[in-house]
């Protein structure tokens, strides 16, 4: 806690120190580097070892400050698509699902938005307790409505996935066997 309010202290002087332009490379280059520095601690791990939770969140906290500083950046929803991403990753999938929602509320043309709606129709179907089958059927609906290019397999995998969305998952794979 007191390294995240630290860290947090010391992101704000970089900011105020710098030009406008210049704090914005500062801060993404920051992102790049703790990117850089998770990946490596992340590819030494060994057997059950996990990443301290703390790093993280600290990727997050940068990222969320990007986005918050320059939200009309390019930058920005790719900034919120990775905190979605590492709230996942840390099984907070409520959490998730916000920065997720931001992303698909604010930023209606991001290049990756059909990851997106399914990833947030997974987290509804499976992640998130109790269920949501309204929000799955929302997400799905629109993943089909928007992207109508979609490979077979997939669109047929969606709409066997709606008729059957009083099953869970399990349920489904159950009854198919």
């Amino acid at each position: 806690m007191i390294k995240r309010l630290f860290y947090a202290v010391f992101s704000v002087f970089i900011l105020a120190s710098c030009g406008e332009g210049e704090a914005q490379v500062v801060l993404r280059d920051g992102i790049a580097k703790m990117e850089d520095s998770i990946s490596t601690v992340t590819r030494n791990l060994g057997p059950g070892e996990l990443l301290d939770r703390s790093v993280n969140l600290e990727l997050v906290d940068l990222l969320y400050e990007y986005y918050h500083a320059y939200p009309d950046d390019a930058y920005a929803p790719e900034c919120l698509d990775k905190i979605h991403m590492v709230y996942s990753a840390l099984g907070e999938y409520e959490t998730s699902a916000k920065y997720a929602d931001t992303l698909l509320n604010s930023y209606p043309d991001y290049i990756n938005r059909a990851m997106i709606l399914e990833s947030q129709a997974s987290a509804y179907d499976i992640y998130i307790i109790p269920r949501d089958t309204v929000k799955v059927r929302y997400f799905y609906d629109q993943l089909l409505k928007e992207f109508k290019n979609l490979p077979k397999d997939k669109v047929e995998g969606i709409k066997s996935r709606l008729e059957n969305l009083d099953l869970t998952i399990e349920e489904m794979i159950m009854q198919n066997n």
